[in-house]
């Protein structure tokens, strides 16, 4: 068996994903945990607001370049897993429906009532659906990232008994149904041109 070294670009974009994951999945965790009452006893809460989008906001930023990096490198070659043969077919349909629960979570639908959490719901759907086609170290690094952070925002949220209670509207539902088609559109057309890969093979 071949032994896979690292170009210094490839160590480059690695480093690059790990430390976006470490600020936006930290921001996010600090948020979750008793820390943020703490912190937020320190400053105002629209001073936290404010440093926990800067910093989510660029760990988003060099979790997705780095990404990039990685899969046009050399780290496209170390592989996790195997992806499920046929499974793309799976994955849109999990992207769709994750991008309806995404759209869901604003307004007063009747989705959101009966999910509870549709934004955790829906990103950890769409973790699981890319986790289904993509077995390489970056990917299973940051769609596995998404997953847990997902399933730990879902069982705090529930834990804390932080669920929606509002006179559903049947408008939201269909704006939200609406929304996540177009996205879902935008993201097919746009994804070999963002992502190098065309999302049906």
């Amino acid at each position: 068996m071949p032994v896979y070294e690292q170009s210094g670009a490839d160590k480059s974009a690695m480093t690059k994903l790990i430390w976006g994951m470490v600020l936006f999945f930290g921001a996010h965790l600090i948020s979750l945990s008793p820390l943020r009452a703490a912190i937020v006893s320190k400053m105002n809460e629209n001073a936290y607001k404010g440093v926990y989008s800067l910093i989510a906001l660029a760990g988003l930023g060099l979790m997705i370049w780095g990404f990039i990096l990685a899969r046009a490198g050399p780290d496209a070659a170390r592989i996790v897993y195997d992806p499920i043969v046929g499974s793309s077919h799976g994955t849109m349909l999990l992207v769709l429906v994750a991008l309806v629960l995404l759209a869901a979570a604003h307004g007063k639908s009747h989705i959101k009532l009966w999910v509870k959490h549709p934004m955790s719901l829906g990103v950890g759907l769409w973790a699981i659906g890319h986790l289904l086609v993509n077995g390489n170290l970056s990917e299973v690094l940051l769609f596995g990232g998404f997953l847990a952070l997902s399933v730990l925002d879902f069982i705090v949220s529930t834990a804390r008994g932080k669920v929606p209670s509002y006179e559903p509207r049947l408008k939201s539902d269909i704006i939200a149904v609406v929304v996540g088609l177009v996205l879902y559109g935008v993201f097919i057309s746009l994804h070999q041109t963002l992502f190098s890969v065309s999302p049906i093979y």
